[in-house]
């Protein structure tokens, strides 16, 4: 037997060595608890939306599905955590849109690269948020707001959930489009309970933690991204009926959910977890409760995902570059 034929054998031997193990890993996924970071608070939009589907994978896989909040630095520090995670198939990543193509842009010096460290998975769905206001506020519509804000040059405050977040940089846009001086105030956790008691202004936040809050009188809602308005709140207006420039398309205000794995996790794994995942997502009773929170289910291949966080990457960071957004 030739060398070259000792060579042949030896890749086509390693092939299926390589099929074999992907196949095993299938399989036998999962045999232990699986854990998916969320980088942010317990009872903001992506940690609730993620503790829906965890509980309806642990019932699909029949093992716990865990979720890990680690909150801060705009998501950058769950961010960071998940991307230096096992690649073992057994830690998963439920971020959203900011984290991935907006902070970056901010955070030069953050400890994970979107393209090197991750691989989606799938994308969840797409959420728009609500410009909400503590409810004594002087104002009730985005009209009313502007009025307001352009008598009082920095006066009103807002929160975010830390700098590079989708609030921090959508109202930091829509200010700069409307000429606006309002203050940012930058929150590890959830700031609901200062927009409550009039600590702070306003918020823009995730319509499925902000229309609890809503209905129940806690906070005013003043108008909601995106060109259309949502079966939850028919009766709030869109950001765009306000000024079309704001938030066309909901591109400023509105955001995505998606799960990624650390690179290195099989392939088979992903395609599985992608398969069941979207099965989920579909059933009748989440795409009940999800829209039920002003929330568009979605479910998509990942490498839809993948093209969508690259779109989003680049026109985020030529915006934050042309508007000249930095770090407070």
């Amino acid at each position: 037997m030739n060398k070259k034929t000792l060579a042949y054998l030896f890749v086509s031997l390693s092939g299926l060595l390589f099929s074999l193990t992907a196949f095993s890993q299938l399989q036998q996924w999962p045999i232990k608890p699986i854990k998916i970071i969320v980088p942010y608070a317990p009872g903001l939009s992506p940690d609730i939306v993620a503790r829906i589907l965890a509980d309806k994978l642990s019932q699909s896989v029949g093992q716990p599905v865990l979720i890990d909040n680690r909150p801060g630095a705009g998501g950058l520090i769950g961010a960071e955590a998940a991307a230096i995670a096992s690649p073992d198939g057994y830690t998963f990543f439920f971020t959203v849109k900011a984290v991935m193509a907006i902070a970056p842009h901010l955070y030069p010096n953050a400890k994970f690269n979107t393209f090197k460290d991750f691989k989606a998975v799938t994308q969840v769905l797409l959420v728009p948020h609500i410009l909400t206001a503590t409810p004594n506020a002087p104002f009730n519509n985005i009209k009313e707001l502007v009025d307001y804000a352009k008598r009082n040059p920095g006066k009103l405050n807002y929160a975010s959930l830390g700098v590079g977040s989708q609030p921090h940089v959508a109202v930091e846009i829509m200010a700069n489009k409307l000429g606006l001086k309002i203050n940012h105030i930058p929150y590890k956790t959830n700031p609901i309970a200062d927009v409550i008691s009039g600590i702070v202004d306003l918020n823009l936040e995730g319509a499925s933690s902000a229309i609890p809050n809503i209905k129940a009188g806690k906070i005013k809602a003043l108008a909601i991204s995106g060109n259309d308005r949502i079966s939850a709140l028919p009766d709030l207006p869109t950001i765009t009926e306000s000024d079309n420039s704001l938030d066309q398309n909901g591109i400023i205000g509105s955001s995505w959910h998606g799960i990624f794995a650390p690179t290195g996790t099989s392939d088979a794994i992903i395609q599985k977890l992608n398969s069941e995942l979207i099965r989920i997502i579909k059933t009748p009773d989440v795409q009940e409760r999800l829209i039920a929170l002003g929330l568009t289910p979605t479910g998509t291949t990942s490498n839809l995902l993948s093209n969508t966080v690259t779109l989003d990457y680049a026109y985020w960071g030529k915006l934050i570059k042309d508007l000249n957004i930095k770090l407070d």
